[in-house]
């Protein structure tokens, strides 16, 4: 009796093993993309967002129309692709976050905090924009937003809290759903339907009697316009476009299969990226030329320019909900990368599950986004701080961390596994100094004037 009772407790406790293991193993697969499609598109989405649709159109007709479009796409394929790659590279030769990647030089597994904080401070503050958005998308379908006194009527007041905690919300749904279930299959519909959306948006806005001048400023290069401050603002506006921080594309590179092809997904990604900024630009741009007013209005052009233009234009309504729905999709897209940088934390050093660390994030954030909605100064410092230098200072350790404690040469190797395209020493030296000095010199711009 003893030994059956023996040969009973350890059959039990191996079939417990076997199916905790199992599980584990089952989770551990459920955290990787099942397919390069999916990753182009999650990683397309963390890119396409606020920063393409709202901030590059601005950007573009303040600084120049024309002569900013073409210093952004060639450094885009100069400095970004790079960018990618490395980030890339590092999250998936260390299989996992900045925390965990950054743990290959001296002091590294701390330094890989400020990324994780900085991914939360954007989302923090993407909530509060992402509230506005959804508000703008109700006000575009009962006619409130051509309301002169609109935005003032919203933003930083009480009711964009809720609105807050529903994008929150939304949001916090698919990235618990997981990576493949959630996170690849939700971009897989968005990132389509965005494009189209686009397109139908940027013909129409071409089209329109006098937006020729508008295409025309934005297309053709004015060579006087190509100053330092260009440069500067598309440099910037890179990083902030293709969301190299050193939190999300790590991130993201570690869910990805080491024989996955990430040199041919990097140029993908960075064509997607563009031809989203550059219609994203037909959009606005030849529109607000068409009836006669101001591209360079800054960051108020969607929210204040676009609507009074959505006004001016026969069957406008119907545009209005069509831009702001394409809005939607931009901004949860890029969420849902935020969000899941934070969970991936808790998840890799907490040991938590994925519906616990997605819980606590979503509650996290609705606090912090809910007193940013409120609070219009802190909101203003967060932008700034968040989005400026501690974006370019993770970037900066990710790359030292790769390119100078992990080794440039075994960072090549491990980027050129299963890549159809073979990247060569030049991605060397441009990631160990050219790419490193780009970032410290917007660092410096940033801190002595400014950038926005």
């Amino acid at each position: 009796m003893p030994q059956f009772t023996s040969i009973f407790s350890w059959s039990l406790i191996r079939h417990i093993y076997t199916v905790r293991t199992t599980r584990e193993e089952m989770e551990r697969e459920e955290q990787r993309w099942a397919s390069t499609a999916g990753f182009l598109a999650a990683c397309v989405g963390s890119a396409v967002g606020l920063g393409n649709i709202w901030m590059f159109p601005y950007r573009a007709g303040k600084y120049g129309g024309g002569a900013f479009l073409a210093i952004y796409i060639f450094l885009l394929f100069i400095v970004g692709v790079t960018g990618l790659t490395m980030e890339w590279t590092l999250g998936r030769s260390r299989g996992g976050g900045p925390i965990k990647s950054f743990a290959v030089m001296p002091f590294g597994k701390y330094l890989g905090v400020l990324p994780t904080v900085t991914m939360f401070l954007i989302l923090s503050f993407y909530s509060v924009v992402f509230a506005w958005i959804l508000r703008f998308f109700v006000g575009s379908i009962s006619g409130e937003i051509f309301r002169e006194s609109f935005l003032n009527d919203i933003a930083f007041q009480p009711q964009s809290l809720i609105f807050c905690i529903i994008a929150i919300s939304i949001t916090t749904l698919i990235v618990m759903a997981g990576v493949k279930r959630g996170i690849e299959r939700a971009n897989l519909v968005m990132m389509p339907l965005l494009f189209v959306l686009l397109i139908i948006l940027a013909i129409k806005s071409v089209t329109l009697p006098g937006a020729y001048r508008g295409v025309e400023f934005y297309l053709m290069p004015d060579l006087s316009e190509m100053n330092a401050t260009t440069w500067l603002m598309a440099l910037s506006q890179v990083f902030f476009s293709l969301s190299l921080a050193g939190g999300t594309m790590v991130v993201y590179g570690s869910y990805q299969s080491k024989n996955r092809d990430l040199t041919l997904s990097s140029v993908a990604t960075s064509l997607s990226d563009t031809a989203v900024a550059i219609i994203a630009g037909l959009v606005v741009i030849p529109a607000v030329f068409a009836f006669g007013m101001e591209p360079g209005e800054g960051p108020e052009l969607i929210f204040v320019t676009l609507p009074k233009v959505f006004a001016s234009m026969r069957f406008g309504w119907i545009f209005a909900i069509l831009f702001f729905f394409t809005l939607i999709l931009a901004t949860l897209s890029t969420a849902i990368s935020l969000l899941e940088v934070c969970v991936n934390a808790l998840c890799e050093h907490l040991k938590w599950r994925r519906k616990k660390a997605t819980f606590l994030s979503a509650l996290l954030t609705m606090a912090s986004g809910s007193f940013l909605s409120v609070n219009e100064n802190f909101f203003e410092f967060i932008v700034d701080l968040s989005s400026i230098y501690l974006v370019i200072l993770g970037a900066l350790m990710a790359s030292i961390a790769l390119m100078w404690f992990y080794g440039s040469k075994r960072a090549r190797d491990e980027l050129n596994r299963g890549g159809r395209i073979k990247f060569g020493r030049w991605w060397e030296v441009m990631g160990k100094y050219v790419y490193p000095a780009v970032l410290i010199v917007i660092l410096l711009a940033a801190a002595l004037f400014g950038i926005g």
